[in-house]
């Protein structure tokens, strides 16, 4: 019988490393995998089975996926920086604003790939409400939802992408950890504000004032930045 093209076990192991945000134990796994199948190179048995997986959002940072099977996966907003997709195929992937920072891509095919904004956009309309009805409350809610979370919350934040804020006074908002990607920051004020960790991706700052803010750990790939105030801005 031929071989599933999509591998539940593997697909269940990635998502816990993935929580985890540690991925040792598929890594050491991975490695041996791909050593017993090594002759099956060409055949649907090598590499990872995840054609079809939905890896929105995952923490996937140092992730062995040599050879791996992601056809018509699911991989906006992923997190992929270092991890190493040598060969894998991404024919029908959706990177939409997934996050590639020293990936390796060697021999695999990120031109067959789709970057579809209709992918899995999680933004909260109550949050973005919120943050509109003032930076105390928000702070104030903000600090215990990231209190109450992982040491790790780079993909716990705020849920704010694509959002527009245009003109608003956010000066020391706390938004760290926060998802803004794509969103419409222009002549926003952010004086004093924490950005640190901050999903930044193709948002537009055009104008906004940075002044004193803190963006240390941003991400800030296809950020537009013309035109804004970076007197003391920390990056």
């Amino acid at each position: 019988m031929k071989k599933p093209k999509f591998d539940a076990n593997q697909y269940a192991m990635l998502r816990e490393c993935s929580g985890e945000k540690d991925f040792t134990r598929w890594n050491a796994w991975y490695a041996v995998h791909l050593k017993e199948t090594m002759y099956l190179r060409s055949s649907d048995a090598y590499g990872a089975h995840l054609e079809g997986g939905d890896l929105a959002y995952w923490f996937l940072e140092g992730a062995d996926l040599r050879f791996a099977n992601l056809r018509n996966a699911d991989l906006s907003y992923s997190y992929l920086k270092s991890a190493d997709l040598s060969y894998a195929n991404l024919a029908g992937a959706n990177l939409w604003r997934a996050y590639l920072s020293r990936a390796v891509l060697d021999g695999a095919n990120p031109d067959a790939a789709v970057y579809d904004s209709a992918g899995k956009i999680k933004c909260d309309p109550a949050q973005v409400a919120r943050l509109k009805a003032g930076v105390p409350s928000w702070n104030a809610w903000y600090a215990h939802e990231i209190a109450n979370k992982p040491d790790d919350t780079r993909v716990f934040g705020a849920y704010l992408e694509e959002a527009s804020f245009v003109g608003l006074d956010l000066s020391g908002v706390h938004l760290s950890y926060a998802h803004l990607e794509g969103a419409d920051l222009r002549h926003v004020n952010f004086t004093g504000a924490d950005l640190t960790h901050a999903h930044l991706e193709g948002a537009d700052l055009w104008k906004a004032d940075l002044t004193g803010a803190d963006l240390r750990f941003a991400e800030l790939g296809g950020a537009n930045l013309a035109g804004s105030v970076k007197v003391n801005t920390l990056f």
